[in-house]
């Protein structure tokens, strides 16, 4: 029965044992790494608020929403890009910006714009090198709707601020921090290509051999104990 246990111990730490580290590894980077860090929150301009009561604003612009294709689900006014824009959701999803004084469609944003939104919202060194419009084929660091325009800033965490074309919206922060933190997700939940599920068959797999080999060891080391007397 000593040598089962001795046996089974052995096995499964070289069947799992890597994975464990990965765990141990991952799991000290995500607890030590403060969160706010990981989404670039420190790097978010602190914007005041726009009081609208001191705004002339013209109202809902009736025609253009009724013109939008699908069932509109929401309508925000917000200050997008210096003016009063009305965001429009389309069966929960955004849509279009409606100008508010002209009460014209004004989406999608183009470059500048994006440039423009993206430097408003950063507020760490570095400068804007490139932006793109990314249609299809995202990088892995960007998971949300596409079209989307990825603005990149040189500072010395590589930033890419993601800005959409429909909505104005900055809708991710991503730097080099996050990069290494989501690798390490990856590792942590064993889901290496969408890095969303951990619910996944290989990791509680993997968890049912981690389990074996701790209840092994407990065992191993009752052994040691009994023997040492």
């Amino acid at each position: 029965m000593r040598r089962f246990w001795f046996q089974l111990h052995k096995w499964t730490a070289l069947i799992v044992g890597l994975q464990v580290l990965a765990w141990i590894v991952s799991g000290l980077y995500m607890t030590f790494v403060p969160i706010e860090t990981v989404r670039s929150e420190h790097n978010i301009r602190k914007a005041e608020p726009h009081d609208l009561r001191a705004t002339p604003v013209k109202g809902l612009p009736v025609d253009a929403v009724k013109a939008l294709g699908g069932p509109v689900t929401r309508l925000e006014l917000a200050e997008v890009d210096g003016r009063l824009s009305w965001r429009a959701d389309i069966s929960g999803k955004p849509a279009a910006l409606i100008d508010d004084a002209s009460g014209q469609v004004i989406s999608p944003l183009g470059e500048e714009a994006a440039r423009r939104i993206a430097q408003a919202d950063f507020a760490g060194e570095g400068r804007i090198v490139a932006a793109r419009l990314i249609d299809a084929d995202p990088p892995i660091e960007f998971r949300g709707d596409l079209p989307v325009w990825q603005v990149s800033f040189d500072d010395g965490a590589s930033t890419n601020v993601y800005v959409s074309p429909a909505s104005g919206k900055v809708v991710a922060r991503r730097s080099s921090t996050w990069r290494v933190y989501d690798f390490l997700w990856s590792l942590h939940i064993m889901d290496y290509r969408d890095r969303e599920n951990f619910n996944n068959w290989l990791v509680v797999i993997a968890a049912a051999v981690a389990l074996a080999l701790t209840v092994s060891g407990f065992v191993i080391l009752a052994y040691r104990f009994l023997l040492a007397r």
